[in-house]
């Protein structure tokens, strides 16, 4: 047996705890409260240098453990993805865990294990806090201490450990970058985390939230619409302080080109912006919106960190008395969406700091698989047969914001090209990119 497969059985066959494994009853993974448990033990153990959480047993008086009863029905909410979107939630950065349900051998009862990976060049904090503040409290860091226990340190010796920890990733990761550099191997990778990888971490809390206001019924997929297209971004350096009431009203005065604009804000009750964890927050998927409307099912958030995000059902899904949902993408469409957030990303930059930003974007495309591409208003003829086997794509670029409106078209066409040649290798052209941003700019 592999070493590792060795190592996860002997923690549910002879479980006890260490400062490298963490032990707790069996949790309700639905329940905010008991999802901050698992996070504060993930954010511990991997200040720690890494190490296990296994759930599903409880502690008795003499420090030994037992299964704890009752066990649930299903191990399905103790997937590698409920686990994943808890980290991603509450850990800043957040970092990528493994669960395995491992089969006791006394009995062939399964637990799940979560491995959390060390190695990490900064402290991991909590991003937000749980219900009672107590359990989990935003901003502050966690690491394992003797007990054993997850708490914050409490000590400038605690501190001293955690951070000689992360210099250490920091140095070792360096230092086999430059043998794999010498050795022809490599290239050295950066000395601190990526403008793309805040996004990114940004981008995956964000899709978190727009699935927590669409909930499934119990053991059922998420309710989503048969695709979306997402964009978000991000303005580069520090930002000087604003409130999120003043972002608010920054947002309200960047222009749009379409009577459906992006980051649009509405007034009217039940979908106007409000505040959810530091960040201005905007749903119009009510009543089933969702699926049956999904070109108006908007979701979007902004923070005053200068990262905004956007998910979006695509219009041609909204167009039921004309194609079916899920089988048509427009030929001109993303260049009018896409575009426009580009722009939206310039207006608000300027309206925030008034003064040029670099901005990083990521825009994602899902549910393309099996879609034809098509022109809805038949302006424009196109052969057909260019479907799309592949079903999801991101791409991600970065501009200055005060040459966005010069190069747009530019822009557009490095984003977009990978994303039309899944349709059947169809070329895009860039004069068809210069005459739909040319109408799009004339309102036309």
């Amino acid at each position: 047996m592999p070493e590792i497969a060795a190592q996860l059985h002997s923690l549910v066959d002879e479980p006890r705890e260490a400062l490298n494994i963490e032990i707790k009853r069996w949790l309700d993974l639905s329940d905010k409260s008991d999802q901050c448990t698992v996070a504060k033990a993930a954010i511990a153990l991997a200040n720690h240098g890494g190490g296990f959480l296994v759930l599903g047993f409880e502690e008795l008086s003499d420090g030994s453990f037992r299964s704890h009863e009752p066990r649930p029905s299903s191990l399905d909410s103790f997937s590698q993805d409920v686990v994943a979107r808890i980290v991603a939630t509450y850990a800043e950065p957040a970092f990528q865990v493994a669960v395995t349900h491992v089969a006791r051998q006394a009995d062939g009862a399964t637990f799940p294990v979560i491995q959390v990976p060390g190695g990490h060049r900064t402290p991991i904090m909590a991003k937000k806090g749980s219900p009672d503040q107590k359990t989990l409290i935003a901003g502050r860091t966690y690491i394992r201490r003797p007990t054993p226990e997850s708490a914050e340190p409490a000590s400038a010796v605690e501190w001293r450990d955690l951070l000689d920890r992360c210099v250490r990733a920091g140095r070792d990761e360096l230092l086999d970058a430059i043998r794999g550099v010498l050795d022809g191997r490599g290239t050295l990778p950066p000395t601190e985390p990526s403008e793309m990888d805040r996004l990114a971490s940004w981008v995956s809390a964000g899709v978190v939230r727009w699935r927590a206001l669409a909930p499934a019924p119990q053991g059922s997929e998420p309710v989503d619409p048969p695709g979306t297209y997402l964009v978000a971004y991000q303005i580069e350096g520090d930002l000087p302080p604003h409130t999120l009431g003043d972002v608010l009203l920054k947002l309200r005065d960047v222009p749009g080109y379409t009577g459906w604009r992006p980051w649009w804000v509405p007034s009217r009750e039940g979908i106007r912006p409000y505040q959810y964890d530091g960040a201005i927050e905007c749903y119009h998927g009510l009543d089933g919106k969702r699926t049956a409307d999904p070109a108006h099912a908007d979701f979007w958030r902004v923070n005053n960190h200068g990262q905004a995000l956007l998910i979006r059902g695509y219009d041609e899904d909204s167009y039921a008395d004309q194609v079916s949902q899920g089988t048509v993408f427009d030929l001109t469409l993303p260049i009018w969406r896409i575009g426009e957030c580009l722009m939206h990303a310039a207006g608000f930059t300027e309206r925030l700091l008034q003064e040029p930003r670099r901005i990083t974007f990521m825009v994602k495309w899902t549910g393309l698989a099996g879609r034809e591409l098509a022109s809805l208003d038949r302006r424009r003829e196109i052969y057909p047969g260019h479907a799309s086997k592949q079903d999801e794509l991101t791409v991600s670029v970065t501009a200055d914001s005060d040459r966005i409106a010069d190069q747009l078209p530019e822009l557009l066409y490095e984003l977009l090209l990978p994303l039309y040649s899944l349709f059947d290798f169809f070329e895009l052209r860039k004069t068809l990119v210069d005459d739909e941003v040319q109408r799009m700019r004339s309102g036309r």
